[in-house]
């Protein structure tokens, strides 16, 4: 009979990062501290990868091409009027930079499932919304650990529809701190409520330094089966 450090070293994670951390982050090495075999990703999430973007190139060229069309049309007049202008269409264009993110990040995630036979999916914070637009989709059907996750942040940063929890969520574990400064316990609970998933509170913060440790990601990813 297999021993237990062996069958988890057969099972592959895909392990989906959040804002402020990356693929090889502490909650990544913890995975494979506790036996896991970890896949992750960069994803484009990052202030260099926004400023980087097509979508963000475009919206600025066209704001400086408005601005100057509006001053060269009406001086100093049209100067002050562009600027406004500018500043209108700022409130307009950071969710559609949200959803142009979080659809480029998606399409990271999508490439890592054909890529690996993936048997759970963990997300984090920002991670955790990914990995339930990945659940909507139904790119992803199977065993699932969210992790404090955002999903109606970005969804009130986007302007977009909070993504909800697939029919059947029997397969899914979301674990949230009590403590989480960055997104209200209140947000998972509403996630998980009506549905078949699985909701553990942690006496935490939002990193779970305290709780993400080896022997309870063991024990999550069990409760996914």
């Amino acid at each position: 009979m297999a021993r237990p450090g062996i069958r988890r070293a057969m099972t592959t994670v895909l392990y989906v990062h959040g804002l402020e951390s990356g693929p090889r982050g502490n909650k990544a090495r913890t995975l494979e501290a506790a036996g896991f075999t970890v896949v992750s990703a960069q994803m484009p999430c990052n202030r260099a990868a926004t400023l980087r973007a097509p979508a963000f190139l475009f919206m600025v060229l066209a704001a400086l091409g408005l601005l100057g069309a509006l001053t060269w049309a009406g001086g100093a007049l049209g100067f002050v009027i562009g600027i406004v202008a500018v500043l209108v269409l700022r409130r307009f264009a950071r969710p559609l930079l949200v959803r142009n993110m979080v659809r480029r990040c998606v399409d990271v995630q999508l490439s890592m499932l054909k890529q690996h036979a993936v048997d759970v999916v963990v997300g984090s914070s920002f991670g955790g919304a990914i990995t339930l637009e990945l659940l909507a989709l139904g790119a992803w059907k199977g065993r699932t650990l969210l992790l404090c996750p955002a999903q109606r942040l970005v969804a009130q940063r986007s302007g977009s529809p909070e993504t909800a929890l697939p029919d059947d969520a029997s397969h899914v574990v979301v674990v949230h701190g009590r403590q989480d400064e960055t997104v209200p316990f209140e947000h998972s609970h509403a996630l998980v409520r009506g549905s078949a998933a699985k909701l553990i509170e942690v006496d935490d913060q939002h990193r779970l330094s305290n709780t993400a440790t080896a022997e309870n990601f063991e024990r999550w990813i069990a409760l996914t089966a």
